[in-house]
């Protein structure tokens, strides 16, 4: 079996649904590009800087607690194609396959 996560995994499921919507796999613009790893360079941090590392359990956690706070704000995925947190979610989820978290 390839290594990943389950598909209940909220990393594979979200992954799968930007897929639809983002680049996760394939060439992208230059500066989106540059938009998508920077915000996986601060995702990164974050969590290293709070004592873990990066596993498909932290990256979950911190995707969770990310979407939680957008919600609470009244973001709506919909509203706006590429706004900034769409761009973070877009980033977690490339993220996540980059380590092969999700498949």
């Amino acid at each position: 079996m390839p290594r990943g996560t389950s598909v209940r995994h909220p990393l594979a499921g979200l992954t799968r649904d930007f897929h639809k919507i983002g680049p996760l796999d394939a060439a992208i613009e230059p500066g989106m590009a540059a938009e998508l790893d920077q915000h996986a360079a601060e995702v990164s941090a974050a969590i290293i800087s709070s004592g873990r590392s990066v596993t498909a359990r932290s990256l979950g956690t911190y995707l969770h607690g990310f979407l939680d706070g957008c919600l609470e704000r009244g973001w709506d995925s919909e509203a706006v194609e590429y706004d900034w947190e769409t761009l973070r979610v877009l980033a977690i989820c490339r993220l996540a396959k980059e380590r092969g978290f999700v498949r």
